[in-house]
């Protein structure tokens, strides 16, 4: 397996959060650092977002990519909603970089929240499915693949109905699970209805704490959470051997996904009840209250120092179990 480390896990060290705000960090990591901290741990491959590089001169690309090269690492390449012109840059630049894929997203929506986005959700997928018919030639031309993630917005439905539609090898799916159980599909169904697509994975873990709309899902190191890793290793063995897979222990905010309001419910077509019933199980079985502290150290206001530490341990930890599990070589 490919195991890497997706630059988002360390949103905080990278920048990526608390830009234009006082909490911002002093010292943001630069790629490299992302690249060492791979490299260290043994990991194979490495996902973050352009925006992270001051520029895209061609030199510092080829820079990057011998840098990539030598420390025997995939790269993956962020983007962000599907847009014809933001991808008519990333896909050259991934190419310069040697990533053959480029991840992006169906919509800007979060916790599943589509009706307040767009109320006719079939209407908006015919627009991504126009745009990416649009820039697919170049995807092609420079062989690196599109991989349409689940994220927080769209369904394993969604993501099928987009890659019939589109038709086009250099289409796949970046899959993440936690992102599935934010729309409440059933992860270990999900993959395995994706898993011939299925070009890029994050591996996350999350813990879930009820509210009386639904659930928060909060980060953790892999795991220490809720979601069976080893199920979806043994699936991810079956159904998508070859896919890069990075550790992306992303969201510093707790997911709050309102299940029980009618309102979340909008812009999702009607469900089986029985398709629904492995995401309640998943979210209810854990036993904890209303009353527990769910807030990560970002959302209790903690300092620089904290949410540094708050990262490193979470990656740290994720690293040592996926040793225990036999998919990183012991060190």
């Amino acid at each position: 397996m490919l195991i890497g480390l997706s630059a988002l896990s360390f949103s905080y060290r990278c920048g990526l959060i608390g830009r234009d705000t006082p909490r911002l960090v002093r010292q943001p990591f630069a790629v490299d650092g992302i690249v060492a901290l791979a490299a260290r741990a043994g990991l194979r491959s490495i996902a973050f977002p352009l925006s992270l590089l001051p520029d895209r001169d061609p030199a510092r690309l080829a820079r990057l990519r011998g840098l990539f090269i030598e420390s025997g690492l995939t790269p993956v390449i962020d983007s962000d909603v599907v847009d014809v012109p933001s991808l008519e840059q990333a896909i050259p630049a991934a190419a310069a970089l040697g990533a053959s894929v480029v991840r992006a997203l169906v919509s800007p929506v979060l916790e599943g929240a589509r009706g307040a986005f767009a109320y006719d959700w079939h209407a908006y997928l015919d627009t991504v499915i126009a745009r990416l018919r649009a820039v697919l030639p170049l995807a092609e031309r420079h062989a690196v693949t599109i991989a349409i993630e689940n994220h927080q917005d769209a369904t394993a439905d969604d993501l099928l109905r987009i890659l019939a539609a589109v038709g086009s090898d250099h289409l796949g799916v970046t899959f993440d699970p936690t992102n599935a159980l934010i729309v409440a599909d059933d992860p270990f169904a999900a993959l395995e209805r994706l898993g011939p697509f299925i070009r890029n994975i994050h591996l996350s873990d999350f813990i879930a704490y009820p509210s009386r709309e639904g659930w928060r899902l909060v980060r953790c190191a892999l795991g220490e959470g809720d979601l069976n890793i080893r199920r979806l290793l043994e699936l991810v063995r079956s159904h998508a051997p070859h896919a890069p897979i990075q550790i992306e222990l992303v969201s510093h905010s707790a997911r709050h996904v309102r299940l029980f309001t009618d309102a979340w419910w909008t812009g999702y077509p009607p469900r089986d009840i029985r398709d629904v019933l492995p995401v309640l199980r998943a979210l209810a079985a854990p036993t904890r209250s209303y009353d527990d502290d769910w807030r990560t150290p970002w959302e209790r206001g903690a300092g620089e120092t904290q949410i540094s530490l708050y990262e490193d341990q979470q990656f740290a930890a994720s690293v040592a179990y996926l040793r225990t599990l036999g998919v990183l070589p012991r060190r």
